[in-house]
């Protein structure tokens, strides 16, 4: 696992459709800069700019995927406890399953995490350029 940080400059339009283009769901994290050197911008804009396209593009969904883990695994104790009772905590095949549901949601909320950073940077993309040949 490399720790190369990957640094970004976007200096027109065609920089920002690229950066779509080369936008790949990495189950690594991965950690890089997004600076934006486009006309038009004031250098606010460009700061906010750049924190949310790093935000999106650099994603991994392990925020999400742990979240979802955890409410999978709780979810699974709740139901086993309703409906199970307190006694099925010494049967072993409780808790293989209990891990195996800690993984699936793992599994389902890093998908998700990832789906939804790709969809969130081509909104923020888009929106980007609008704004910017609106003001051009």
């Amino acid at each position: 696992m490399s720790n190369k940080q990957l640094n970004i400059v976007l200096n027109d339009l065609q920089g920002l459709y690229n950066l779509l283009n080369k936008s790949t769901m990495s189950l690594i994290p991965r950690e890089g800069n997004i600076k934006l050197e486009l006309d038009g911008m004031n250098e606010s804009e460009k700061i906010d700019w750049q924190k949310k396209l790093q935000q999106y593009y650099f994603a991994c969904g392990c925020k999400e995927g742990s979240v979802t883990s955890m409410i999978f695994f709780f979810l699974y104790w709740i139901y086993i406890f309703v409906f199970e009772g307190v006694r099925s905590i010494m049967n072993w095949e409780v808790w293989v399953t209990s891990v195996l549901f800690l993984f699936i949601g793992a599994v389902v909320g890093k998908a998700a995490g990832l789906f939804y950073s790709r969809y969130a940077l081509t909104i923020a993309v888009r929106k980007l350029i609008l704004s910017l040949s609106r003001t051009s």
